[in-house]
């Protein structure tokens, strides 16, 4: 990586450095001032239609200002996961219960994982030059929006990091990421298209790293979670309440009860 040309210049460097400092400084903020869970509710659907609303916005802007209807599939079609993310935060509270807080919980740990990993690898999207170009900065500034709404899930008390998360993590990842892209693969590429709906045909960084295709890097998500979960439980909670030695309890406890 060397700085100064190319995707990690130095404009790259000031927004990254700025949209961190600017999501740190709101999560704060927002921690210390609001406390009605109706406030928070309308915050998290805010930032959620805020993440649709500046990826979809390029559309616009080209009709608008350049007069033309021109704009990528992945604009409308949930073709990457961000993508997928960002259509789906707006609409989570349409949904009660077990469905939402399924929803939000995988939402807000993918968000965390796709917000990062764009704004520190964006040569999808920005290999130098004009990064003021809507086409770039939507993409930057939809990915900022998507990290805040998924960190703010958890800062706003709506995802209570707990191991039993990685599983609707994986589920989302099997039941939401997975039939989308097998879909959209079908249907576009049988119709004309070329597309690598959620990186199923081509590795995100390309066929010259199969290695990190869709597969292994859900699985590194999957182990990255627990490790983190664990770490977050040994610093905050009693030796008894972390999640591996309440499992050993009932383990215990069953083998007890059969014994007796």
């Amino acid at each position: 990586m060397f700085m100064g040309s190319g995707t990690y210049d130095i404009k790259w460097l000031l927004y990254v450095v700025i949209s961190l400092v600017l999501t740190l400084g709101i999560l704060v903020g927002l921690h210390y001032t609001v406390k009605k869970q109706s406030v928070k509710e309308a915050i998290l659907k805010i930032f959620g239609v805020l993440c649709l609303l500046s990826h979809i916005s390029v559309y616009y802007y080209n009709m608008v200002v350049l007069h033309s209807s021109e704009t990528g599939l992945s604009t409308f079609f949930p073709i990457y996961p961000c993508n997928v993310s960002m259509m789906l935060w707006p609409g989570v509270f349409l949904f009660d219960g077990k469905a939402r807080k399924f929803l939000i919980t995988f939402l807000a740990y993918y968000s965390v994982y796709g917000g990062i990993i764009t704004l520190f690898e964006p040569s999808a999207f920005y290999t130098g030059g004009d990064i003021f170009d809507w086409s770039t900065f939507k993409a930057f500034l939809s990915h900022s929006f998507l990290l805040l709404t998924g960190l703010y899930a958890f800062t706003g008390g709506f995802v209570k990091i707990e191991m039993k998360n990685n599983l609707a993590f994986l589920m989302g990842l099997l039941l939401i990421f997975l039939p989308v892209g097998l879909i959209l693969n079908w249907i576009m590429n049988n119709n004309g298209y070329d597309i690598n709906a959620m990186y199923l045909i081509t590795p995100p960084l390309g066929k010259d790293h199969p290695f990190l295709n869709a597969w292994v890097i859900s699985f590194l998500m999957v182990i990255f979670n627990a490790l983190f979960i664990t770490a977050f439980e040994i610093i905050t909670l009693e030796k008894e309440k972390r999640w591996y030695n309440v499992f050993l309890a009932k383990i215990k406890a069953k083998k007890t009860l059969k014994t007796n």
